[in-house]
């Protein structure tokens, strides 16, 4: 880390970073189909990605304890593609930031829920942060092993959208493949944007956070006026580490 003299601003663009810095890898849930080769980009780096075999997102819901050496060995494998930092596609991955991070010798940010311990520190005392999830009843009382304490996890209100169609056809084995109709992209909108102020009810300050859908944020941030710390947050925290 880096603490610079009262006064001083360094800014870094990973807008800009050089693809010789090397890819971002992305672990992506499994889909009972191979890894994708398509030609992919996140802001101006190259991108490679590995789906874990059997990480089925209901599995990752329940917890699946194999999944914890699955996770690590497609780590291991992004390595080994030149993957300077690894990611993921999915939030609930929190769970095994742990397992990933210890198995690799680069940064791993397995998603935004793991800045919610700095960013309750950048409210007022007493002030919630909302995090709204896809599915909010496997959100545990300690946020996928994120936040422990508790006095951390009473300021920390909860919600989703666990009755979208986008949540239902994730639930299926193959996941759903078919596009989602523009007429669900609109409602699953509306559905953040209505868990969004569940959260805030009843308090002074909240600041909204997602697990998955960075899509969204820039819309969300338009109709709430609420700050929003995503997906996306998160993995360019990491590339300006590296960059």
């Amino acid at each position: 880390m880096i603490d610079g003299p009262s006064g001083l601003s360094l800014t870094i663009d990973t807008a800009n970073a050089s693809a010789t810095a090397g890819p971002i890898g992305i672990l992506s849930l499994w889909d009972g189909h191979s890894t994708d080769s398509g030609s992919q980009t996140f802001d101006g780096r190259p991108v490679v990605s590995e789906k874990v075999p059997d990480a089925w997102w209901q599995a990752l819901l329940d917890d699946d304890p194999g999944l914890y050496g699955a996770y690590a060995e497609a780590a291991r494998r992004l390595v080994d593609r030149g993957a300077a930092a690894i990611s993921s596609g999915c939030g609930y991955t929190a769970r095994y930031q742990e397992a990933i991070a210890a198995a690799v010798e680069v940064p791993v940010s397995t998603g935004s829920l793991l800045l919610a311990p700095a960013v309750i520190r950048h409210l007022p005392p007493g002030a919630k942060l909302g995090v709204v999830v896809a599915h909010e009843k496997y959100v545990g009382a300690d946020l996928l092993g994120i936040v422990h304490a508790p006095e951390e996890r009473a300021r920390i209100v909860v919600d989703g959208i666990s009755g979208s169609m986008l949540v239902v056809s994730e639930l299926k084995r193959p996941t759903g493949t078919a596009p989602i109709p523009d007429s669900d992209n609109k409602a699953l909108l509306h559905g953040r944007c209505a868990a969004a102020p569940r959260c805030a009810s009843g308090h002074r300050r909240t600041h909204l956070r997602m697990l998955r859908a960075s899509k969204f944020a820039p819309k969300l941030r338009r109709m709430t006026g609420l700050p929003i710390y995503d997906h996306d947050t998160s993995r360019r925290i990491l590339l300006a580490a590296i960059t």
